[in-house]
């Protein structure tokens, strides 16, 4: 009997280290509060702070980058903030150095950073331009560059670039804006296959592609939504809720919210002058007539001068 109940337990472990090599080949990783420490650009206002309050409650070890960072009493515990200009990649350097002697090996990459100047293209000044491709797009190279070695040598890590829909369709007025934000999608797409097939996840880092619409904010309270019904505003915590619970999943890819989002990239394959029609009718280059004077993250680049933040938003 003794014997009988030992093989059945053998078999039982045995089953359940196959089970767990299937699961480990065809899920991944997935985001564990107690193994992983994360990572947010951008953390202390909007979508970021949203994610850093869910994750926080969740008992999540956590770093924030922002050059802003929250008084006292509004920081969450058991986050760790650090005032870093990820426009920078020198400060990027050094605050690794110290968040991993500090804290440990960064496991969860949350790229969230970005600003955007409502302005035309010849209204933009040289300076805004550098400062927008700066902190939405190279930020990104930076970070990834500086923290993913260690993530390869754990052989666990996930890396999630915060887009926009508008990096898909980028409305008058926000050209360096959407550039970065297409740049940020082509980004996700290379790093996503240089770390191997996604489908064997070969090195175990994952990426997730995030490209959500509008958020209501209040930096959006002058910026009229082309359709509340079809492209309805976004409640950031409704955005950073589906975020976190993507990556507690395991997901891998793209999400697009809301479900416009999804119908964009095959927008782009019309002819042009269907397109041309469907933004004057959808009123989408209308839409960033007047801006807030607001930035979405308080993460931004103070090169050279101080910031403008006349017709500041950011989607």
């Amino acid at each position: 009997m003794y014997f009988l109940i030992r093989y059945i337990i053998d078999i039982l472990y045995f089953l359940n280290q196959k089970f767990r090599l299937i699961s480990d080949l065809i899920v991944g990783i997935y985001f564990q509060p107690k193994f992983d420490i994360v990572l947010i650009t951008g953390g202390s206002n909007g979508l970021g702070k949203e994610l850093v309050s869910i994750l926080a409650a969740k008992s999540t070890k956590i770093v924030v980058l922002d050059i802003n960072l929250p008084e006292e009493p509004n920081k969450y515990e058991n986050v760790h903030y650090y005032q870093c200009d990820v426009s920078d990649r020198h400060q990027i350097f050094e605050v690794q150095k110290l968040i991993k002697k500090e804290i440990g090996i960064i496991t969860v990459l949350i790229n969230n950073a970005g600003i955007s100047h409502g302005k035309t293209i010849l209204d933009l000044s040289f300076n805004e331009i550098e400062q927008t491709i700066q902190t939405n797009l190279l930020s990104s190279f930076y970070t990834i560059k500086t923290f993913l070695p260690d993530m390869l040598a754990k052989k666990r890590g996930y890396i999630i670039t915060i887009a926009s829909i508008l990096g898909y369709m980028s409305p008058a007025r926000l050209s360096a804006y959407g550039a970065s934000k297409s740049g940020l999608i082509a980004l996700h797409e290379s790093l996503t296959y240089e770390l191997g097939p996604p489908s064997l996840n070969p090195y175990g880092i994952k990426t997730l592609l995030v490209c959500p619409g509008q958020l209501k904010t209040k930096m959006f309270e002058n910026v009229k939504t082309p359709s509340t019904i079809l492209a309805p505003e976004l409640e950031p915590k409704f955005v950073a809720s589906y975020v976190i619970k993507s990556i507690e999943q395991g997901r891998r890819g793209e999400i697009k919210l809301p479900m416009y989002g999804k119908l964009i990239p095959i927008f782009r394959a019309f002819p042009w002058p269907l397109v041309e029609i469907t933004r004057k009718f959808s009123g989408i280059d209308k839409s960033i007539k007047r801006i807030a004077n607001s930035v979405t993250s308080s993460v931004s680049s103070l090169i050279g001068s101080a910031r403008t933040q006349d017709s500041d938003i950011q989607i």
